[in-house]
Protein backbone atom coordinates (compact mmCIF):
# COMPACT_ATOMS: atom_id res chain seq x y z
CA UNK A 1 0.00 0.00 0.00
CA UNK A 2 1.27 3.41 -0.95
CA UNK A 3 1.69 6.36 1.35
CA UNK A 4 0.55 9.86 1.40
CA UNK A 5 3.36 11.17 3.17
CA UNK A 6 4.98 12.23 -0.22
CA UNK A 7 1.88 14.30 -1.59
CA UNK A 8 0.40 17.05 0.79
CA UNK A 9 -2.22 17.76 -1.90
CA UNK A 10 -2.88 14.63 -2.23
CA UNK A 11 -3.29 14.44 1.85
CA UNK A 12 -5.77 17.66 1.62
CA UNK A 13 -7.99 16.08 -0.23
CA UNK A 14 -8.42 12.89 1.80
CA UNK A 15 -8.87 15.16 4.87
CA UNK A 16 -11.71 17.12 2.93
CA UNK A 17 -13.76 14.18 1.21
CA UNK A 18 -13.28 12.10 4.65
CA UNK A 19 -14.35 14.96 6.31
CA UNK A 20 -17.20 15.40 4.39
CA UNK A 21 -18.40 11.95 4.35
CA UNK A 22 -18.42 11.98 8.20
CA UNK A 23 -20.71 15.31 8.52
CA UNK A 24 -22.82 13.82 5.68
CA UNK A 25 -23.30 10.24 7.34
CA UNK A 26 -23.76 11.86 11.10
CA UNK A 27 -26.06 14.89 9.60
CA UNK A 28 -28.37 12.52 7.68
CA UNK A 29 -30.62 12.10 11.35
CA UNK A 30 -31.73 15.90 10.33
CA UNK A 31 -31.74 15.88 6.54
CA UNK A 32 -28.85 17.95 6.26
CA UNK A 33 -25.80 17.42 4.01
CA UNK A 34 -22.21 18.47 4.68
CA UNK A 35 -22.35 21.28 2.61
CA UNK A 36 -26.18 22.35 4.07
CA UNK A 37 -24.43 22.05 7.58
CA UNK A 38 -21.48 23.96 6.99
CA UNK A 39 -23.84 27.11 5.70
CA UNK A 40 -25.89 26.98 8.99
CA UNK A 41 -22.89 26.85 11.07
CA UNK A 42 -21.76 29.76 9.46
CA UNK A 43 -25.25 31.92 9.32
CA UNK A 44 -25.59 31.28 12.94
CA UNK A 45 -21.75 32.08 13.60
CA UNK A 46 -22.53 35.26 12.42
CA UNK A 47 -26.44 35.86 13.05
CA UNK A 48 -26.80 36.96 9.53
CA UNK A 49 -24.72 37.20 6.48
CA UNK A 50 -25.94 38.26 2.84
CA UNK A 51 -25.79 35.20 0.28
CA UNK A 52 -22.68 37.05 -1.09
CA UNK A 53 -20.76 37.09 2.52
CA UNK A 54 -21.88 32.99 2.60
CA UNK A 55 -19.89 32.53 -0.53
CA UNK A 56 -17.28 34.44 0.25
CA UNK A 57 -16.54 33.28 3.55
CA UNK A 58 -16.84 29.62 2.68
CA UNK A 59 -15.26 30.36 -0.87
CA UNK A 60 -17.59 28.74 -3.17
CA UNK A 61 -19.67 29.11 -6.19
CA UNK A 62 -22.83 31.68 -6.07
CA UNK A 63 -24.63 28.89 -7.52
CA UNK A 64 -23.80 26.42 -5.38
CA UNK A 65 -24.62 28.78 -2.03
CA UNK A 66 -27.64 29.76 -3.70
CA UNK A 67 -29.23 26.58 -4.32
CA UNK A 68 -27.77 25.16 -0.64
CA UNK A 69 -29.43 28.87 0.83
CA UNK A 70 -32.79 27.85 -0.85
CA UNK A 71 -33.13 24.52 0.22
CA UNK A 72 -32.68 25.19 3.70
CA UNK A 73 -35.42 27.88 3.01
CA UNK A 74 -37.50 25.52 1.95
CA UNK A 75 -36.96 23.06 5.08
CA UNK A 76 -37.57 25.68 7.15
CA UNK A 77 -33.23 26.17 8.27
CA UNK A 78 -33.43 29.58 7.45
CA UNK A 79 -35.19 32.73 6.17
CA UNK A 80 -34.35 35.73 3.89
CA UNK A 81 -34.61 39.28 5.28
CA UNK A 82 -34.56 42.12 2.87
CA UNK A 83 -31.82 44.36 3.52
CA UNK A 84 -33.00 47.74 5.44
CA UNK A 85 -29.98 49.44 3.92
CA UNK A 86 -29.90 48.01 0.55
CA UNK A 87 -33.47 46.88 -0.40
CA UNK A 88 -31.62 44.53 -3.86
CA UNK A 89 -29.62 42.36 -1.22
CA UNK A 90 -31.19 39.94 1.17
CA UNK A 91 -30.13 38.84 4.77
CA UNK A 92 -30.14 35.26 5.84
CA UNK A 93 -31.11 34.59 9.28
CA UNK A 94 -31.32 30.87 10.87
CA UNK A 95 -34.36 29.99 12.60
CA UNK A 96 -35.11 28.12 15.63
CA UNK A 97 -34.53 25.19 13.47
CA UNK A 98 -31.12 26.20 12.79
CA UNK A 99 -30.14 26.94 16.35
CA UNK A 100 -31.27 23.62 17.80
CA UNK A 101 -29.29 22.13 15.15
CA UNK A 102 -26.10 24.51 15.82
CA UNK A 103 -24.45 22.91 18.87
CA UNK A 104 -25.18 19.26 17.09
CA UNK A 105 -23.09 20.40 13.75
CA UNK A 106 -20.53 22.06 15.78
CA UNK A 107 -20.15 18.68 18.08
CA UNK A 108 -19.94 16.39 14.71
CA UNK A 109 -17.21 19.16 13.02
CA UNK A 110 -15.11 18.73 16.87
CA UNK A 111 -15.71 14.99 16.58
CA UNK A 112 -14.34 14.55 13.11
CA UNK A 113 -11.11 16.53 13.91
CA UNK A 114 -10.33 14.46 16.72
CA UNK A 115 -10.85 11.46 13.89
CA UNK A 116 -8.22 13.29 11.67
CA UNK A 117 -5.45 14.27 15.08
CA UNK A 118 -6.45 11.22 17.43
CA UNK A 119 -2.56 10.15 16.78
CA UNK A 120 -1.42 13.94 17.60
CA UNK A 121 0.10 15.04 20.88
CA UNK A 122 -1.83 17.89 22.28
CA UNK A 123 0.52 20.55 21.03
CA UNK A 124 0.99 18.45 17.70
CA UNK A 125 -3.27 19.21 17.60
CA UNK A 126 -2.58 22.92 18.20
CA UNK A 127 0.11 23.66 15.73
CA UNK A 128 -2.14 21.39 13.09
CA UNK A 129 -4.96 23.76 13.94
CA UNK A 130 -3.23 26.53 13.70
CA UNK A 131 -1.50 25.75 10.18
CA UNK A 132 -4.70 24.69 8.57
CA UNK A 133 -6.13 28.31 9.81
CA UNK A 134 -2.92 29.76 8.12
CA UNK A 135 -3.20 28.03 5.14
CA UNK A 136 -6.78 28.87 4.61
CA UNK A 137 -6.55 32.37 5.59
CA UNK A 138 -3.42 32.84 3.16
CA UNK A 139 -5.25 31.23 0.28
CA UNK A 140 -8.51 33.30 0.84
CA UNK A 141 -6.45 36.66 0.53
CA UNK A 142 -4.81 35.39 -2.57
CA UNK A 143 -8.98 35.69 -3.76
CA UNK A 144 -8.90 39.61 -2.82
Amino acid sequence: MSTIADSPFKAISILYRKSHIWLNNSCARYDLTAAQAVVILIVCDFKTLTQDEITKRLSLDKSVIAKTVNKLEETGFLVREQNPKDKRTYNILPTEKAWQVYPFIQQQIDDGLAQMTQRMSEAEKQEFIRLLMLAAETTLAQEE
